[in-house]
């Protein structure tokens, strides 16, 4: 695995975790001073995976989107002559 490969599946990783905990945290259920989970904990680290995919996906087109802009720029007729002036 490449080294920005690397990186990404940590990213990944990382956020699924923290999604994870987010939503184990949000789903039980308290009963008669017991915790009782309501959905199976392995379904939801599935869900944060899948979550945290989505989550990327969607963040790096974003990020695309929003690059810069420049098509059609042709740095050859930049006056850097008359730039100090």
């Amino acid at each position: 695995m490449s080294e920005p490969a690397k990186i990404q599946a940590s990213e990944l990783s990382s956020l699924a975790e923290r999604i994870y905990v987010e939503l184990i945290g949000r789903a039980f259920l308290r009963v008669e001073n017991a915790a009782v989970f309501k959905p199976d904990a392995a379904q939801l680290a599935k869900l944060s995976i899948e979550l945290a995919t989505a989550f990327q996906k969607a963040d790096a087109e974003q990020r695309a989107h929003a690059g810069p802009k420049n098509v059609g720029y042709d740095a050859q007729n930049l006056d850097l002559a008359n730039l100090g002036r």
